[in-house]
């Protein structure tokens, strides 16, 4: 039993250093500016935190047994823990598993999953909002923007001088090299 509380404050270390990392994400966004997606995911991402759902019940449960016996000439799966412990199917790789975590640390999960989801929304809306809108994140180091003007009302002009007003303080400023040919 006193292995149980050991392996349940290391997993409670792990949820609380989690926790510490997703409050982390909320630095200002200006700051990613030439961060790309794939490299925010793999930083900030739910696999980096150990929150995906094979990682999760890898800490709360063990996945029921399955062996095959010769002499009965077919697998046999293990049915001690039938209603000794709450059971999760998992339809992914179709085992179930026998969760043994204690609820605080369930819900010591269900918070650091909460702050991920919360992160998320913060990344997306970052992602599309003001010149990231229009252009994306500009990734580049050297840019060149092209302008045509040619046959564009007065309105239009005023929206497009503003948004490239925008991009370029926004982002281009942040850029080692930039061009603009009209």
């Amino acid at each position: 039993m006193e292995e149980s509380g050991s392996s349940s404050s290391i997993i409670s270390e792990q949820c609380q250093q989690r926790q510490e990392g997703l409050s982390t994400i909320k630095t200002d966004m200006a700051d990613q500016s030439l961060i790309s997606s794939e490299k925010w995911l793999q930083m900030y991402g739910l696999k980096s935190n150990r929150l995906t759902l094979k990682q999760i019940l890898s800490q709360i449960g063990f996945p029921q047994s399955e062996d095959y016996v010769t002499s009965l000439g077919r697998l046999v799966a293990s049915r001690y823990a039938d209603g000794l412990f709450p059971q999760f199917y998992r339809a992914e790789d179709g085992r179930l598993y026998n969760l043994t975590a204690k609820s605080e640390l369930i819900h010591q999960f269900v918070e650091s999953l909460t702050q991920a989801v919360e992160s998320y929304k913060r990344w997306m809306d970052w992602l599309t909002s003001k010149s990231r809108q229009i252009f994306g994140v500009i990734l580049e180091q050297c840019v060149t923007i092209v302008l045509d003007f040619s046959d564009i009302l007065i309105k239009e002009l005023t929206l497009c001088q503003d948004a490239l007003t925008v991009v370029l303080q926004e982002q281009v400023a942040h850029i080692t090299k930039f061009n603009i040919i009209w």
